[in-house]
């Protein structure tokens, strides 16, 4: 590490004591020690680095970052500056620049593993996985490197192979999330909390294939060497959700949250097993509970305004979406929620405008295609309507939803024969499917 004066001075009793403070984790110690270094020696790139490290120690965040960032400027091409800058930016939710200066620090430093871990977990955070796999790939590629050479990397390595298969099982590269997952079982060694992550998200990735008998002996693998652990408890009751037990799903869902209140990932699966139970107030407090904690998580805007979509209650949507619309303009999911809460309420044109921006984004996507067709039909524009519907319905051509829509779009074009022949195949898709009933008893006779 530089961060050192640029001439050399006899030792100083503070800086040294200070630092031992440091190596024994006595922060609170540390920290007088090096606001006298600082009086006598002035702001010393070296001397401003040990003291924010004891003020983010404390939580004195913004203090530790002004800290960080005067030693930055007087040490431009020292990396562990621009790293700390970095772990502070993410920590106050500042992704973009987090990922910056972790980008910075490798330019400066290729072999800062921690930075490459950072760097990772910070695309994680924003939900860009395949960005994540490929710097996890790298360096994975690079600690094989190391461990042949001999560096005491192993732990790095387990943490690492655990973190790509993850992102693999995220982007639904569920095999080969396997395969990564046990080469970091035995990376592992005998790290008992490693080895309960890494098991539990191979329970995750077992339940996405269908092999729900495995994860589950896997996930209780996991709970026997960390019975304690909210993410594992999480798992269960995921894996019970989306294998159709949601009932079974709420005692460990719940579990985990008295052993992580604030952990947002169980409150919105939660949520998903109580709507199936129908337990509509849960629902909606759980979900309000993780947009307290984060009032940017987009999966629990989208949740909670589908939830209200599904009720018909097209104001709460509109309430939910508003906010987050304002931080994240052009997410077209949000959009399209939007636009469908906009048409419950009658407001076609506003409707139509939101679904519009929605298709430039994903202009392929069958179900922002599809509802914007339904508003143009609101708004007697059904020709050009009919082009929409037929794209969406090249991308999930049986879908009973979408053929119920192109069929009332046929309808009102006059084309009454291919509209029955169009709804008759939705009801055969679903015979519950009330747009398509309502539509078929709707033709002429």
């Amino acid at each position: 590490m530089a961060l050192a004066p640029s001439t050399p001075l006899a030792p100083d009793p503070d800086l040294q004591t200070g630092l031992q403070y440091i190596r024994a984790g006595w922060f609170d110690r540390a920290e007088p020690h090096f606001r006298s270094a600082l009086g006598r020696h002035g702001e010393r790139p070296d001397i401003l680095h040990f003291l924010a490290v004891c003020l983010s120690q404390r939580g004195a965040l913004a203090e530790a970052e002004g800290l960080w960032r005067k030693a930055l400027a007087k040490d431009p091409s020292e990396p562990l500056l621009s790293y700390n800058l970095a772990l502070v930016a993410r920590r106050q939710g500042r992704l973009d620049e987090a990922a910056r200066r972790l980008r910075d620090t490798l330019r400066r430093q290729p072999e800062h593993f921690e930075a490459r871990v950072a760097l990772a977990s910070v695309h994680m955070d924003q939900a860009r996985y395949a960005a994540a796999e490929r710097e996890l790939a790298e360096l994975v590629a690079k600690l094989d490197v190391a461990i042949q050479e001999g560096a005491a990397v192993k732990p790095l390595q387990a943490r690492a192979r655990n973190m790509m298969g993850y992102a693999l099982y995220r982007l639904g590269r569920n095999e080969e999330a396997i395969d990564v997952l046990d080469m970091a079982l035995v990376d592992a060694e005998d790290d008992g909390p490693r080895r309960a992550q890494i098991l539990g998200d191979r329970a995750l990735a077992l339940g996405a294939l269908g092999h729900h008998e495995e994860a589950f002996a896997a996930v209780q693998q996991a709970l026997e060497l960390a019975p304690d652990s909210a993410a594992l408890h999480h798992v269960v009751g995921f894996l019970l959700h989306f294998a159709g037990q949601s009932a079974e799903a709420i005692e460990p869902l719940q579990r985990a949250l008295e052993l992580d209140p604030g952990f947002a990932a169980a409150m919105k699966t939660l949520a998903l097993a109580q709507a199936a139970a129908g337990n509509d107030d849960d629902v909606v407090s759980l979900l309000q509970r993780a947009l307290q904690a984060s009032p940017g998580d987009r999966d629990a805007v989208l949740q909670l305004s589908l939830h209200h979509l599904e009720r018909n209650r097209f104001g709460d949507a509109l309430a939910v979406l508003a906010p987050y619309l304002g931080e994240a303009p052009n997410d077209a999911r949000a959009l399209n929620n939007q636009g469908l809460a906009l048409r419950g309420l009658g407001r076609f044109d506003e409707a139509r405008r939101a679904l519009k921006r929605a298709s430039r984004v994903l202009p392929d996507d069958p179900f922002v295609l599809t509802n914007l067709g339904r508003v143009l039909l609101d708004l007697e524009r059904a020709t050009e309507a009919r082009p929409l519907h037929e794209k969406a319905l090249k991308s999930l051509p049986g879908d009973s939803r979408l053929l119920a829509h192109y069929g009332a779009c046929l309808a009102a074009l006059g084309e009454y024969d291919k509209a029955q022949e169009t709804l008759d195949a939705a009801l055969a898709a679903d015979p519950n499917n009330e747009e398509a009933l309502d539509a078929r008893l709707n033709l002429p006779a």
